[in-house]
């Protein structure tokens, strides 16, 4: 059954079931599978991520609201009456910590493991939750192979999935009269690679025209590759499939060679704090989250944005700050389903979200897919220095 109205963890606190904590690092343990940590002690949720390194402008936000939404439930009392304590180990973006730090937060009490916005980066840590039967989460995470596909049982991505992301890349673009395209793919991660090969499927299925496409990694000049791109048939537009800071590059590349049709990209290139190495950048859209800039269509998330601001002095960075406060609530109304910080139990309770209301939007999970594949995007449009809402639009086929 689809739960239509909005899942709020003040909501859920009326309910006997709130959270109460901060960043700390006080060890805390439950009293057992099924019942919360008794008095005097706390929940620990634990996360290991990237406050620090290239994944800091994705991980940050999310985690920052995270700890927001914990603050706005410190007077409801906890979860049964206990308070809950978010542990954050800072991996720097090193792939070689991830493991090590799941472990330190496990071995610590962790009930839930929070982790990196990308499958290639967090998946160690992932598979140490894994091995201990711990529900882990990335609130941002956009490649399905978070999940049984990545042989990730009770791993789950509060994120918008790249199949639902980059079909409406590819509709944005043809719906534009743009028909013909070149494609230009960062080959470092898995995400990446996989929002331009789904991106080029639906454009081409709309009857869209595929001029060339070009491999790059993460922070390659693609010189050469602009001056084959202006030597031939001129796009209608570029699709950059890569993530700041090697994303940006490509981007000034692009400008600076003559290349002036219209580019797309996706969430790896959300937030404004790229532009200004390209002054004046224009013609250049991306399909992401929510608006950081005050003028989503969905109040809520302006309002938080705002919150948001206030707490740390600055906009968030990237429309995912969304699934920070996403995730506790999806943790919370787990644990309240499950009665258990179990893994497999706390999966099941997973299975029952079906088109739950969180901020980040609709949400709903079955044992084959782990993330989102349908929630609308909003397509955001780089002008005057800042990112402006163009539009909200679901995908009208899904490209899995």
């Amino acid at each position: 059954m689809r739960t239509s109205h909005r899942i709020t963890l003040a909501a859920l606190a009326a309910g006997s079931l709130a959270l109460t904590g901060c960043v700390s690092s006080n060890t805390g343990a439950g009293s057992g599978d099924g019942e919360a940590a008794g008095d005097g002690e706390t929940i620990v949720i634990g996360a290991v991520v990237a406050e620090t390194g290239f994944m800091s402008p994705f991980d940050t936000p999310a985690l920052n609201s995270m700890r927001i939404a914990v603050d706005e439930l410190n007077a409801a009392g906890g979860i049964d009456g206990t308070p809950v304590e978010l542990k954050v180990v800072d991996t720097g973006t090193d792939f070689e910590k991830y493991a090590p730090a799941a472990q330190q937060l496990i071995d610590d009490g962790a009930k839930v493991l929070v982790v990196t916005c990308d499958y290639d980066v967090s998946s160690p840590a992932a598979l140490v939750a894994e091995q201990h039967n711990v529900l882990h989460i990335a609130p941002c995470v956009g490649d399905p192979i978070y999940g049984p596909q990545g042989g990730l049982d009770i791993g789950f991505s509060m994120g918008n999935g790249t199949p639902g992301e980059s079909s409406v890349m590819g509709e944005f673009a043809f719906d534009q009269g743009w028909a013909s395209a070149v494609f230009l793919t960062d080959t470092s991660i898995k995400y990446t690679q996989n929002q331009c090969e789904i991106a080029r499927t639906r454009f081409t299925e709309l009857g869209g025209t595929e001029i060339a496409s070009y491999d790059y990694v993460q922070g390659d000049s693609i010189t050469e590759t602009v001056s084959k791109i202006t030597a031939g048939e001129a796009p209608d537009v570029v699709f950059n499939c890569g993530y700041s800071p090697g994303g940006a590059q490509v981007a000034k590349d692009l400008r600076d060679g003559g290349v002036t049709a219209p580019v797309v990209s996706g969430f790896g290139m959300d937030g404004t704090f790229w532009l200004d190495s390209i002054p004046g950048l224009s013609d250049y859209y991306v399909v992401t989250y929510p608006s950081i800039s005050g003028d989503d269509p969905d109040p809520a998330v302006n309002e938080f944005a705002d919150k948001y601001e206030a707490e740390y002095g600055e906009r968030p960075s990237v429309g995912s700050f969304v699934t920070g406060p996403s995730t506790l609530e999806a943790i919370v109304k787990a644990y309240a389903d499950a009665g258990s910080w179990d893994g497999d139990k706390l999966a099941e309770a997973f299975y029952g979200f079906d088109g739950v209301e969180f901020l980040v939007g609709p949400t709903k999970f079955s044992p084959e897919l782990h993330i989102n594949v349908e929630r609308p995007q909003r397509v955001m449009q780089v002008k005057d220095g800042g990112l402006h809402f163009v539009e909200e639009r679901a995908p009208e086929k899904v490209v899995l």
